[in-house]
């Protein structure tokens, strides 16, 4: 026993090794972030700069009715956006903070979303820290690993406007979760309900492909919950339907269909949308196949899974069917994304909430493929089987496309390390203290060189450019252009 306890605890102290150095690495990088584009043009659309709280408030509150009536409808995310924006308060300081704390919620909430899930289906007093982190340490690796991750954590329109309301989800379906844990007293489950209710109202004010996956996943649990306990709940209903009232507050917008109309233009797209979803869907999972080490990742939770097997305490039945149905969750994802946009492009900002609800579903697959295996053929029992799987995970990160030299995640933490992130950033400084106090009227800028894995400072050639328009109102300027090469 004493040597069990003890390898749980080396594994533990390595996992909050692994859980630091990921955080450290993206805060610290995060800090770094620069003032790019929509920055610009939303600051100066805002129009309050420097003003009491109040007022500013208001003026945030303005912003999200103007952007809900000409542009878009996540009303939650469009507030986040104006209530935090640095340009319109104090600075490049404010933007460190904002951005090293969106990092820090990102992480925080899918800790808490893990953590919610594990103390659903585990026996009651088998509380597993170790694995718990293990599972943690593998799916925050995975999502990192995606190299998908520069509108998200080195930008801060996409910060406010996507990360933030991921993370108040992730949280939403924590609480969920949480709610329907047995052992609750019927006050704390009130109180879960009703923070999972807001905080799902919330999320369903984000971006359309936080919506979409939001709502089908609360839908998706609350079939889950009634398959396994056979009768309906009401906390679980309210909860949905709180969600569901934010998305077609969201999808009302009367901008959505102005910008439809101006992007997408006239035309049936539900077919064409759907091809695009299947394609962008199929596209990114062979990518996360090929080449990262997502692979190695869903191995060795089936290994885990098998681990877990006689440690579950919910039924394989509805577990089992909740996890398939949850491997659609990206093409919901990407849906409201290629209609609205009326093609096939997804940026960047959207890949990566893609990446998240492809990593977490199929992972959470993984480990439902173990447990099914070891209950059905006792593969925990086998040394020599299990064995052979971990050989093949081996063999995977040995022989893949991707090593953990050149992992997404690795290559950022050496670009902390060797001042790259730094140096670009007093490069952009210097150049918003050029546009702050230089005497000319019409600025031409030599631009920093551009750098990999990173939202970088951009201005075009042409001086009406929409970003250069937003730069030179900004700074009070005629006009505002990029140095030719």
């Amino acid at each position: 026993m004493r040597k069990i306890r003890d390898k749980k605890t080396i594994v533990i102290a390595l996992n909050v090794i692994i859980i630091g150095v990921m955080a450290i690495v993206m805060c610290v990088c995060a800090g770094y972030t620069v003032l790019v584009g929509d920055d610009f043009t939303n600051a100066v659309r805002i129009d309050a700069f420097h003003v009491p709280f109040f007022q500013y408030a208001g003026a945030s509150f303005a912003y999200v009715k103007s952007m809900y009536m000409d542009w878009q409808g996540p009303y939650f995310a469009m507030f986040v956006q104006a209530f935090l924006s640095p340009i319109n308060n104090f600075g490049l300081t404010q933007l460190r903070v904002v951005m090293v704390c969106n990092v820090l919620f990102f992480m925080g909430s899918l800790l808490f979303m893990v953590w919610a899930v594990l103390g659903y289906v585990y026996n009651r007093q088998d509380r597993k820290l170790h694995v718990r982190l293990t599972l943690f340490s593998i799916v925050l690796f995975s999502i990192l690993d995606a190299r998908i991750f520069s509108e998200i954590f080195f930008w801060y329109c996409g910060a406010s406007a996507y990360c933030m309301p991921l993370s108040v989800l992730q949280v939403s379906i924590g609480l969920f979760l949480m709610s329907n844990n047995e052992p609750v007293s019927k006050r704390k489950r009130n109180v879960l309900t009703a923070a999972s209710a807001v905080t799902l109202f919330l999320a369903s004010g984000g971006s359309l492909a936080i919506t979409g996956t939001g709502c089908y996943v609360i839908l998706l649990l609350t079939v889950g919950f009634y398959l396994a306990s056979k009768k309906f709940s009401i906390t679980n209903i309210i909860i949905t339907v709180s969600g569901i009232v934010g998305a077609l507050v969201n999808v009302a917008a009367p901008g959505n269909y102005a910008r439809h109309a101006e992007s997408a233009g006239e035309g049936f797209l539900l077919f064409k949308a759907v091809k695009w979803t299947v394609k962008n869907v199929c596209m990114e999972t062979e990518r996360l196949s090929k080449e990262t080490l997502f692979g190695v990742m869903v191995i060795a939770m089936i290994l885990i899974g098998v681990y877990l097997s006689d440690r579950i305490r919910t039924s394989l039945v509805p577990y089992g069917m909740v996890s398939v149905f949850a491997l659609l969750s990206g093409f919901v994802t990407v849906f409201p994304v290629v209609f609205g946009y009326g093609g096939s492009y997804l940026p960047n900002r959207c890949y990566f909430i893609l990446d998240v609800a492809l990593v977490v579903s199929i992972l959470n697959f993984a480990v439902f493929i173990g447990c099914c295996i070891d209950r059905w053929s006792g593969l925990k029992q086998n040394r020599s089987a299990v064995a052979v799987l971990l050989i093949v995970m081996f063999a995977m990160l040995l022989s893949g496309r991707e090593t953990m030299d050149n992992s997404a995640f690795l290559t950022v933490a050496k670009a902390m390390g060797n001042g790259s992130y730094r140096d670009y950033y007093e490069q952009c400084t210097a150049v918003y203290d050029y546009l702050e106090n230089c005497p000319e009227e019409d600025v031409v800028i030599a631009l920093p060189g551009f750098i990999e894995n990173f939202e970088c400072f951009y201005l075009d050639e042409d001086a009406d450019g929409w970003v250069n328009v937003g730069v030179a109102r900004y700074y009070h300027k005629n006009s505002v252009r990029a140095k030719p090469q």
